[in-house]
């Protein structure tokens, strides 16, 4: 077959979901090679395609944040394409497809985080996804939901038909293992981090839930309790969302850390270095980084929502991410639990491995033959 991929969206900034799609394409490039790929890209997203025989990157000249535009090219110039390109279906990586589409579409959905009661985005941008999206669990042949949590929340919220729907879980890729001491050892005197630290890794967004982890930390250091310090790991609106600002309030300067930028190789050095993960989120579609953390050998305290309590099964520690108490709670717990956190370990170390792409691939390969299937028996049933 020949499959087009939509990366016009992506961009390193959405988060998440870039290293999603780029673990996702990367196991394509290693584990199918019988299918084409045609990747639609911009100079953002070029990276993200393998070097490969089977693999074809074609340039679109447009700005991958300009959402009006790429919106207005799906619907108008893109169609053109699929067909100059002969694509027997086209996977589209951004929740939802274009309202006009020449070939069947198959869709990557993260999570249904436009329908959720929290105010996350602006009104009419929750709006315009929110119509998008049900279009699209309409039309679609096939629905790629990261997590059965989304699977479950598209049938029951949105009527998606149980058959169209493939989970498609995060890749944790091969390098994410936990680093030697020295390594570890090393990492720390690179950026100035104390011996033993707590590590919360997640852009600064509102439903990361970063202000309830942090009144979580002051009671603890309150109660004398003596936490260790709190590590960010997020590239994204650090003063917009009042996490700096929060951290001045609670008087937590000296206790709190922001790390730069880091190269996604660096990150299993940073897992490994970490005593333990804090993850408070409110919403996730998957929870990619508690996985990563989990393959590093580092114990985690979590949120217990669907998705995560899906992929990290019985080897975190969780708690209601509503609940400050509840947060600080766990915490304590496990920083003063030593046998606690060896056990989340070797549990986290055999969770994790079951997150690797040899296992993926195909469930992605069936979802494209399906895709072109029911779109040819729908047209047959039309003609009829």
């Amino acid at each position: 077959m020949r499959i087009g991929l939509n990366l016009l969206h992506a961009r390193p900034d959405i988060g998440g979901a870039w290293n999603y799609i780029a673990n996702l394409l990367a196991a394509l490039g290693e584990y199918d090679h019988t299918n084409k790929f045609v990747a639609f890209v911009t100079e953002d997203s070029r990276r993200l395609v393998p070097d490969g025989p089977n693999f074809e990157a074609v340039p679109v000249r447009l700005r991958a944040e300009s959402q009006p535009l790429r919106v207005l090219f799906e619907n108008t110039f893109f169609p053109i394409l699929a067909r100059k390109y002969q694509l027997d279906c086209m996977h589209w990586f951004a929740n939802y497809h274009a309202i006009f589409n020449t070939v069947p579409a198959v869709v990557t959905v993260y999570d249904l985080l436009a329908f959720n009661k929290a105010k996350t985005s602006a009104s009419l941008k929750r709006a315009y996804l929110r119509w998008m999206i049900k279009l699209t669990v309409r039309r679609s042949p096939v629905l790629l939901p990261m997590s059965l949590a989304t699977a479950d929340e598209l049938k029951r919220s949105l009527g998606a038909d149980p058959e169209r729907l493939f989970t498609v879980p995060a890749i944790v890729e091969p390098f994410f293992h936990p680093a030697t001491p020295e390594a570890a050892a090393l990492f720390r005197r690179k950026h100035r981090l104390p011996e033993k630290f707590w590590l919360y890794v997640a852009h600064f967004n509102l439903h990361k839930n970063h202000s309830r982890l942090l009144e979580a930390y002051r009671s603890l250091k309150q109660d004398s309790a003596r936490p260790w310090p709190l590590v960010l790991r997020g590239d994204n609106k650090w003063e917009e969302t009042g996490v700096a600002s929060k951290i001045r309030a609670l008087n937590l300067s000296n206790d709190v850390f922001r790390l730069p930028s880091l190269d996604r190789n660096e990150l299993p050095a940073l897992y490994s270095s970490a005593s333990a993960m804090v993850f408070p989120s409110l919403y996730e579609g998957s929870g990619i980084p508690v996985i990563e953390a989990m393959a590093c050998g580092c114990p985690v305290a979590a949120s217990d929502i669907p998705p995560v309590r899906e992929n990290a099964k019985d080897a975190a520690l969780y708690f209601n991410p509503m609940d400050v108490s509840a947060m600080a709670k766990a915490m304590l717990y496990l920083q003063t639990n030593e046998k606690q956190r060896e056990i989340q370990r070797n549990k986290g170390l055999l969770t994790a491995g079951k997150f690797r792409a040899e296992s993926i691939v195909p469930i992605l390969q069936k979802a494209y033959r399906m895709a072109v299937t029911n779109a040819f028996q729908n047209e047959n049933n039309e003609r009829i």
